[in-house]
């Protein structure tokens, strides 16, 4: 099979998925994460996230998380976190990430937030934000591989049945719109198509 082909493939993604994927990697995870044979108990727990953008300025999105302080020395229920962030793409690794980023807290206590700010910027890179990063490279070789296993039976459309293997699809680059988040994907790989049903791909009469 030699019909070798190349894709300039346009892929959006709402921040709405995105917030839901955030969501499943960092909710009931604690801050710091616990070390095996610690016996120091964690500052806080991650109850809800929320993610939203884009901003204007330096800070391309918002990460909204609410968190409960476990530590008797900062004891309270919950409390609101507001991360302005940096959204990057790293080409090598194929992962969306945080670069840089901003914290307040939402608490009536000012002696409380400030505090309480010390504490998550001096966690927040190395475990939270690290731990949002997006591997958008898995995501689309899990779909790469999907569409790989349709193209060896092959896969019947509208009378025809095409054959092949897609060998790579990769991110070109990547905008942060108001909706969305608009990546350009290139899809390379070698198809071939057969005819079944010549009267199906006809005009209409």
């Amino acid at each position: 099979m030699e019909n070798a082909i190349r894709i300039q493939l346009p892929l959006s993604i709402s921040y709405l998925a995105l917030e839901g994927a955030v969501r499943k990697q960092l909710t009931g995870e604690y801050i710091p994460k616990p070390e095996e044979g610690a016996n120091e108990p964690p500052y806080a727990q991650i109850l809800e996230v929320g993610l939203s953008g884009p901003d204007i300025g330096t800070y391309n999105i918002t990460l909204r998380a609410r968190i409960k302080i476990l530590r008797t020395v900062l004891k309270r229920e919950q409390v609101d976190l507001l991360v302005q962030a940096r959204l990057d793409y790293d080409n090598t690794r194929q992962q969306l990430f945080v670069s840089k980023f901003r914290l307040d807290s939402r608490t009536p206590s000012s002696f409380y937030n400030t505090s309480l700010e010390l504490l998550a910027n001096k966690v927040a890179y190395s475990q939270i934000l690290k731990k949002a990063r997006i591997n958008v490279g898995e995501i689309l070789l899990k779909q790469k591989n999907r569409v790989n296993g349709l193209l060896v039976e092959g896969l019947a459309l509208k009378g025809l049945q095409i054959k092949g293997n897609v060998e790579l699809v990769a991110v070109q680059d990547v905008t942060l719109l108001p909706g969305q988040v608009s990546l350009k994907v290139e899809v390379q790989g070698k198809l071939e198509a057969e005819v079944l049903d010549l009267s199906s791909l006809l005009p209409g009469q």
